[in-house]
């Protein structure tokens, strides 16, 4: 196997990796001032513009924009561009050429229209064959949330896979993979960013929650395996995203002290390591996601030595991880270490192997022309840049092939969507009544006032539904008119529009949904508000006691403190179908099958 080269350290000197050319160096206290220790911040250039810290490390790289040959070509198949459906496609025909671009990510800035993208990505494909391409592109969606968020946007939308791991069915989670694969094939995607394979764990941010398969190493591992088989199935290859909690943070500590064989035993180890190791020996070639993005470190060079560490002792030496990694795509922020012209190439060196490239277009070529100069200066060395291409045609070989892509069938246009049992089934299947008794709602008068509150969610896309728990309150007032529904925002808490509705309730259903750790304390704030409002109103005479449920509509540790005297369930997410399967269990329709994720 080919070593990726390393960065050295040795005492007041970083060297950059070098394969017996001249070393590119620079004092530590050069180090120190580039990498952003000093205090000074960001320095003007003469035409004034910022001056990036990376820019200091690689403003020697002043060797020709142009490649040729193998080099170019592998140069190529390791890049990611990022291309908007509204966009004309025509603007990036020339990549495929030069450097001969090998991946495209299709961005949607609001609800997508997927027969364009259908249309735009049979246009790439048909531009990568006249350039020539050995094999066909990787396409994929940038999804903004969630691969599902799309998912439901034109077509079928499916439980998140905390809400199928509520299901406890890998047979179910097979199906949901299969349907995706079937769906995402039709409009010509080949590529998706699924599953995580990270644990739910008490770090785990709330927004993050419902992309994990739950705490339980062994079940999360059954089930991302069973959703990448019904991927498989419809040749759609899932692009996993393993993250073991502080194994890159902890490398990067330990560089200093040189304990990386140390952390490596220490992390492999752990059960959450545990769905990586599995993945990779049943998908050794599949691409995935690992490590952090260059810029979520203070010290760029270092958290590059530290993610190839990671890489290199942990997914290749231990697991035999053959396929490629792949780098993160989100932005590189303004505010961050490294430039974005700079990050393409800083990743490389990390030892991931595609590379996503900055979305604006100045920014993108900016970046494409330095790594042309560092294969070209052999401050990237070709045997990396090769070694990577291998990995990424090994990764294609197994799922892709002209014949395929060439002769597939367009869908039926216009994509329409209809009621689909496997989503409607498995939804069923997971809502999960916390508590024991039937609902507080059976007996309930049909023409008693039922107040649902629900808070204030981040809207996906500007023109997407104003409420997305509109649902629920629809499936409400089938069987009580008069149900009122209140918003409520956790900034604001328990105002005065709250508390009039609250004096008239019968029943009261309360959704919780945090999405940010940042909120957990104005949560608790809002529910203790809530209940002292209700304690008010109980003391009172001649008053009747509203019957009380809550239902948890995102990270189910909304609930683990007790709600005393309140009926609880929890649906895991706020989609259409995940909150009428949960409306059908709190009026009492059917009971609950699901359980809370282990």
């Amino acid at each position: 196997m080919q070593r990726m080269p390393r960065f050295s350290f040795d005492r007041g000197r970083m060297l950059l990796p070098t394969d017996g050319r001249p070393e590119v160096d620079m004092c530590r206290e050069g180090v120190l001032q580039a990498f952003g220790r000093s205090s000074d911040g960001p320095r003007a250039r003469a035409d004034g513009l910022d001056q990036q810290p990376c820019c200091d490390l690689f403003n020697s790289l002043n060797g020709p924009s142009s490649l040729g040959g193998q080099d170019a070509r592998d140069l190529g198949q390791t890049l990611i561009v990022l291309l908007d459906y509204h966009q004309d496609p025509l603007t990036i025909r020339s990549l495929f050429h030069d450097p001969g671009i090998g991946s495209v990510i299709v961005t949607c800035s609001d609800v997508p229209d997927l027969d364009r993208i259908a249309i735009l990505i049979s246009q790439l494909q048909h531009f990568a064959r006249e350039a020539k391409h050995d094999q066909p592109l990787t396409i994929g969606l940038k999804q903004e949330g969630s691969l599902y968020d799309f998912l439901g946007l034109g077509q079928t939308r499916y439980p998140s896979p905390l809400s199928l791991a509520a299901g406890h069915s890998t047979e179910s989670i097979y199906q949901v993979g299969s349907a995706i694969g079937k769906e995402l094939a039709s409009i010509g995607v080949n590529w998706i960013f699924t599953p995580t394979l990270d644990l739910l764990t008490d770090i785990t941010e709330p927004l993050s929650a419902s992309q994990t398969f739950g705490s339980n190493a062994t079940a999360a591992t059954e089930y991302a395996i069973a959703l990448i088989r019904g991927l498989a199935a419809e040749a759609v290859s899932a692009c996993s995203n393993a993250h073991p909690p502080g194994a890159v943070l902890e490398i990067f500590r330990s560089q200093e002290n040189n304990e990386f064989a140390d952390d490596v035993n220490e992390h492999s180890g752990t059960s959450e390591f545990l769905p990586i190791a599995s993945v990779i020996a049943r998908y050794p070639r599949n691409s995935m996601q690992f490590g952090a993005a260059i810029h979520e470190f203070p010290n760029p060079e270092q958290s590059a030595q530290s993610i190839r560490a990671a890489c290199e002792m942990i997914l290749r030496n231990k697991c035999g991880y053959r396929g490629p990694t792949v780098s993160s795509l989100a932005e590189t922020p303004e505010d961050a270490s490294v430039c974005a012209k700079h990050a393409p190439l800083l990743t490389i060196l990390s030892g991931l192997d595609m590379l996503r490239l900055p979305e604006d277009p100045e920014a993108r070529d900016a970046s494409i022309s330095i790594l042309k100069a560092a294969v070209a200066s052999n401050v990237l060395p070709s045997s990396t840049v090769s070694a990577a291409a291998a990995r990424v045609a090994s990764f294609k070989a197994q799922f892709l092939n002209w014949d395929r892509v060439l002769n597939r069938q367009p869908p039926a246009l216009p994509l329409t969507t209809a009621p689909d049992p496997l989503a409607q089934r498995v939804f069923r299947a997971s809502t999960t009544a916390i508590s024991s008794s039937p609902s507080p709602l059976l007996g309930l008068a049909p023409n008693s006032v039922v107040v649902l509150l629900t808070p204030q969610v981040h809207r996906r896309y500007p023109n997407s539904p104003s409420d997305p728990f509109e649902p629920l309150g629809q499936a409400l007032s089938r069987s009580f008119p008069r149900t009122r529904h209140v918003a409520y925002n956790l900034a604001e808490g328990l105002t005065g529009t709250h508390l009039p509705f609250l004096q008239r309730a019968a029943a009261i259903v309360l959704v919780l949904c945090n999405q940010s750790s940042a909120y957990i304390e104005s949560q608790d704030e809002f529910v203790g508000a809530l209940r002292n409002a209700m304690r008010a109103r109980d003391a009172m005479p001649a008053q009747q006691r509203p019957r009380k449920i809550v239902i948890g509509a995102g990270d189910p540790r909304d609930l683990r403190d007790a709600f005393e005297g309140w009926w609880a369930v929890c649906c895991y997410e706020f989609s259409k179908g995940a909150l009428e399967a949960a409306a059908e269990v709190v009026l009492g329709e059917r009971q609950a099958t699901g359980r809370l994720p282990a």
